[in-house]
C-alpha cells in the first residue's frame, strides 16, 4: 500500500472517471486501474464498481475512500507543519460558495483579498451546499460560504451575516404603490422560483408559507435555473420573485425593475463559512471571515466573530 495509491483511489472518488482521474494524477488510465485492484486485492474489498460511463463506490468502498482521503488530508498537514515558518495568509485558498452568494459576494471580495492579502490568492467555485459539503471533505476546497441550515459533524463552521429576503417586481407591478409588501401578498401563482434542490428556493418557501400549501400547484411555478434567469423573467413580466439582498446591489443595472422592503418581521437567512476540522490554516479561514465581512458592508447585517 503507496501514499499514491491513495491519492489515485481518492481521484476516482472524485471524478467518478478513471481516465479523468489518471489525467488528474498525470498517469496513464491502464497504469492508474493497475495500482488501484492491486490494493483492492491486497485489502480483499471491492473499492469501485465499474461501469461502461460511470464508476460507483462500493459500500464496502465507502469506508476506504474516506479513510484514504483522511491519510492525505493528514500528509497535507504533515507537509504545512514542515513549512510553518511560512505564513498560513500565503498560498492558494479554494473558496466555494452557494449560486446565491457567490456571483454577489465574489466580485467584491476578490479586490479586498489582493489589496490586504497579496500572497493568498483565491480559487473559486460555486455549487450547490450539498455538492460543496462533498468538495469540503474530500479537500477539493478549503472554506465554503453557505447558508443555515447546515450541519456536518466533520466540519467546523463561523457565522458571518444576516441577509434580508427582498421582493422584486416589474414597474407596474400592483406593489410599486407600496411602502412595504408582507409576506401575505405574494400569491403563488405569480412568483417564480429556483428550482428544486436550491437551498434559498426552499428558505423563500419557509418564509412565505402562502406560497407552499395543499392547494398550490407545484406545477403551476414558473422555476428558473438562476436568480439572473429568474430577474429577467421579471423585466418581461412574467411574474415576481424574492431575491437576497445583495442581489439587488446593482438594480440600476436592470431598468423597469422595482423592489419594496419586506414588512416586518422581515424574512432573512443566515450566513456562515464552512471548513473541515482538521484545516490547518486557521488564521486564514478568519481573514476570509473579515474580508467578506468588509465587502458586504452596509448591504447585510454584520454578526461578530
Amino acid at each position: 500500500m503507496t501514499l499514491n495509491e491513495l491519492k489515485y483511489v481518492a481521484a476516482v472518488a472524485r471524478t467518478q472517471h478513471f481516465s479523468q482521474a489518471a489525467e488528474l494524477c498525470h498517469i496513464s488510465q491502464p497504469s492508474l486501474s493497475i495500482a488501484i485492484k492491486k490494493l483492492e486485492d491486497e485489502l480483499g474489498i471491492t473499492i469501485f464498481r465499474r461501469g461502461k460511463r460511470k464508476v460507483d463506490i462500493t459500500k464496502d468502498g465507502e469506508a476506504i475512500v474516506e479513510q484514504c482521503q483522511r491519510v492525505l488530508e493528514e500528509v497535507e498537514k504533515l507537509s504545512y507543519l514542515k513549512n510553518k515558518k511560512k505564513s498560513p495568509l500565503e498560498g492558494v485558498i479554494r473558496l466555494g460558495a452557494i449560486f446565491t452568494v457567490g456571483p454577489y459576494l465574489f466580485p467584491s471580495l476578490i479586490p479586498e483579498i489582493s489589496q490586504k492579502h497579496p500572497k493568498m490568492p483565491l480559487h473559486i467555485d460555486e455549487d450547490y451546499t450539498e455538492n460543496l459539503r462533498k468538495k469540503l471533505l474530500q479537500a477539493e476546497l478549503d472554506i465554503a460560504v453557505l447558508a443555515l441550515p447546515f450541519n456536518d459533524p466533520a466540519l467546523e463552521t463561523l457565522e458571518i451575516y444576516d441577509e434580508d429576503f427582498i421582493p422584486l417586481f416589474y414597474d407596474s407591478h400592483r406593489f410599486s404603490k407600496q411602502k412595504d409588501i408582507r409576506v401575505e401578498d405574494i400569491h403563488p401563482d405569480e412568483l417564480l422560483m429556483l428550482g428544486s434542490g436550491n437551498c434559498f428556493r426552499d428558505q423563500v418557501l419557509a418564509a412565505c408559507p402562502n406560497c407552499f400549501s395543499p392547494e398550490t400547484k407545484k406545477e403551476s411555478w414558473v422555476v428558473g435555473s438562476s436568480l439572473e434567469t429568474i430577474r429577467h423573467m421579471v423585466a418581461m413580466k412574467l411574474g415576481i420573485t424574492v431575491m437576497p439582498i445583495t442581489a439587488l446591489a446593482k438594480q440600476a443595472d436592470y431598468p423597469g425593475l422595482d423592489s419594496r422592503p419586506f414588512a416586518s418581521p422581515v424574512p432573512k437567512r443566515r450566513i456562515v463559512i464552512a471548513w473541515r476540522a482538521s484545516y490547518p490554516r486557521k488564521d486564514a479561514v478568519f481573514a476570509i471571515a473579515k474580508s467578506i465581512q468588509i465587502a458586504l458592508k452596509g448591504q447585510v447585517d454584520l454578526l461578530k466573530i
